[in-house]
């Protein structure tokens, strides 16, 4: 389907309820992660848009306007104009579907685009559901970097360290590239003031998934947030979402699709 914010014209699927399970009046927006760890994710987010029509649910995935089949050229993303595009994308879902509520879910910086929609959004979130956010953002940014220097590593074998003329011609620039994918100064700048603060988002339901609920804990704890609102949960899941190595291996935690549906059903339904 065709979503336009403004000038930007994005592509998404839509999937309304299918299967045996009653509809239920509920919309799920997935907000993809950014370059190398939104094509990781891609399997992910495909069987959890099957999942959760199947299990009634009226369900949004979609692209940011230069990313994946979107318009636009990777130079021109960045991470408010994804935010202004999830924006567009939640209100064409909750006009097709006619759901009265929402919610949405995000894996690595697509939760804290997730995070920043809840506080655009005209209704509040029922869950925000947040799957390894970027808490520290120059330390988000420094692990692209060394993923992309793994990836020549990798790529160039015994050549590498041993041919300058090479490293001088193939180094990426870690300040405007990430595995190949292009990072702008303006995306980096807004990526770099990303900090546990972000986590404040109003009258939502934070569901935190990572792979260390003590360190998240502490994050949060340093930053003054009240922690009676946010759920940290163990992912149970060590996945290097940046690397490009085995770039084609399905990587789908199926507990976390069972975790989700069961958090977004009310109590009724439970």
């Amino acid at each position: 389907m065709r979503i336009l914010n403004g000038g930007r014209e994005l592509v998404g699927i839509y999937l309304e309820p299918t299967g045996s399970a009653a509809p239920r009046q509920h919309a799920v927006l997935l907000c993809n992660p950014f370059g190398q760890e939104g094509i990781r994710a891609h399997r992910l987010y495909r069987v959890m848009s099957d999942r959760l029509a199947a299990a009634g649910y009226h369900v949004l995935r979609f692209d940011y306007y230069g990313s994946g089949d979107s318009a636009g050229s990777d130079e021109e993303w960045d991470f408010f104009g994804s935010v202004g595009d999830a924006q567009a994308a939640l209100m064409e879902l909750l006009r097709r579907s006619h759901a009265p509520e929402w919610s949405a879910v995000g894996l690595r910086l697509g939760a804290n685009v997730a995070l920043d929609l809840a506080r655009r959004a005209p209704l509040p979130p029922r869950l925000l559901m947040l799957i390894e956010p970027v808490l520290d953002g120059r330390a988000y940014l420094s692990g692209l970097a060394a993923s992309s220097l793994e990836a020549l590593n990798r790529g160039y074998g015994a050549r590498w360290p041993l041919s300058a003329r090479l490293r001088q011609t193939l180094l990426p620039t870690p300040e405007s590239e990430a595995l190949g994918f292009f990072l702008s100064p303006q995306a980096r700048a807004q990526i770099e003031a990303i900090s546990p603060g972000c986590l404040q988002a109003p009258a939502a339901a934070l569901r935190l998934l990572v792979p260390d609920p003590t360190a998240a804990q502490r994050l949060l704890d340093a930053a003054g947030l009240r922690s009676d609102r946010v759920d940290i949960i163990d992912a149970q899941s060590r996945i290097d979402w940046a690397t490009d190595n085995a770039a084609a291996t399905a990587i789908v935690p199926m507990h976390w699709i069972r975790d989700l549906i069961d958090h977004l059903a009310p109590a009724e339904y439970a």
